[in-house]
């Protein structure tokens, strides 16, 4: 009885050994997996993931999607991935709530965070002045003509919000009693003021064509460089920027820099190249767009050609927004502008 007691330990004792051995043998491989997985995410093929919030699908910033359609972000082991926001204090949130790395956005709502706290850095601009029009409906001809109507200014807080405030005061009117801005979203400005439903409103240079086309009137137009010099105060004008927070400048140098070579390249590329081929590269990105060689025309009259700031352009945006109340003190160029990776990029690539 002892002898058969004994010989149920022993072979209890072998499952036991024999239990622990696979479970060894399972943790090694789990470990070994693991170890792989981690050499795969070192390997120079891979793609570092990174989110664009956008303030709104704009031909404004031309050579990021560019960057993205013609594999640049990619040369520079970047997979980006764009999130369109509403407008531009929305994407804003998006970037300081850690949502996305980088911002696309106009530069007045990042002067209004600065302003509350909210610092961070600009890293590189796409345009050298605002491809804005202020169109009146078929009938209006004057900005006079708008007092008692509704207009359309994108969202408070907006770069299209202040342009519109300006023009309308620079008309002798008063932006805050004479005018009632209505809420829609962008494009759907042209379809309303036809039905008669809105009177002026924001439209991009770029839809021309369909400003004509829906018999609008051009109110101010900011492609012209004596109008855009009375709106803003100078011909330059470098609002159209792409934002990282402080925080991801101080630890991730290295994908600020990949990203801002990608969009230099991007750049040089579209200096060199015919405003049909720019339209075609471009075109994946405006689905259900007609992104012709005309837009892109227009476009060219304000695009950066190396995604520099002048002292002159960024003087032009903080009086502007110091002018219509945006920011109740001045920013230093330095606090708000970090240059030094488009320098870079510059300098590396010829």
């Amino acid at each position: 009885m002892m002898e058969a007691i004994q010989f149920k330990g022993e072979r209890n004792m072998g499952k036991i050994k024999t239990g622990f051995i696979f479970a060894l043998m399972l943790l090694m491989m789990i470990t070994i997996v693991s170890a792989a997985g981690a050499e795969d995410k070192k390997k120079p093929g891979s793609l570092t993931r990174v989110v664009l919030a956008e303030a709104a699908r704009s031909e404004g910033w031309l050579p990021v999607y560019l960057a993205k359609e013609l594999g640049f972000f990619k040369e520079e082991g970047l997979d980006a991935e764009l999130i369109t926001y509403k407008d531009g204090p929305l994407a804003l949130m998006g970037l300081l709530n850690g949502d996305a790395q980088f911002c696309l956005i106009g530069f007045e709502p990042v002067l209004m965070a600065f302003e509350k706290g909210q610092s961070s850095k600009v890293i590189l601009t796409t345009l050298n002045s605002q491809p804005y029009m202020f169109v009146g409906r078929p009938g209006i001809k004057s900005i006079g003509e708008i007092k008692g109507k509704a207009v359309f200014g994108g969202m408070p807080g907006s770069a299209p919000y202040f342009f519109i405030k300006t023009a309308v005061r620079n008309a002798g009117l008063n932006p805050d009693k004479d005018v009632t801005f209505a809420n829609l979203e962008y494009g759907a400005e042209l379809v309303a003021m036809t039905r008669g439903d809105l009177d002026g409103a924001f439209v991009r240079a770029t839809r021309y064509p369909q400003i004509m086309e829906a018999g609008g009137n051009i109110l101010v137009d900011a492609t012209d460089p004596a109008q855009h010099k009375k709106i803003y105060g100078s011909e330059r004008y470098e609002a159209m920027a792409v934002q990282v927070t402080d925080k991801y400048v101080k630890e991730h140098p290295e994908i600020i820099q990949a990203f801002s070579n990608a969009v230099y390249k991007a750049m040089k590329w579209q200096n060199a190249h015919s405003d049909q081929e720019v339209a075609t590269a471009v075109s994946p990105s405006f689905p259900g767009r007609n992104l012709d060689a005309p837009l892109i025309k227009v476009l060219r009259k304000c695009l950066s050609m190396d995604g520099q700031f002048s002292a002159e352009g960024y003087r032009a945006v903080v009086d502007f927004c110091l002018a219509n109340g945006v920011i109740k003190k001045d920013v230093p160029m330095a606090d708000a502008i970090d240059p030094s990776f488009m320098r870079k990029a510059k300098s590396m690539i010829k």
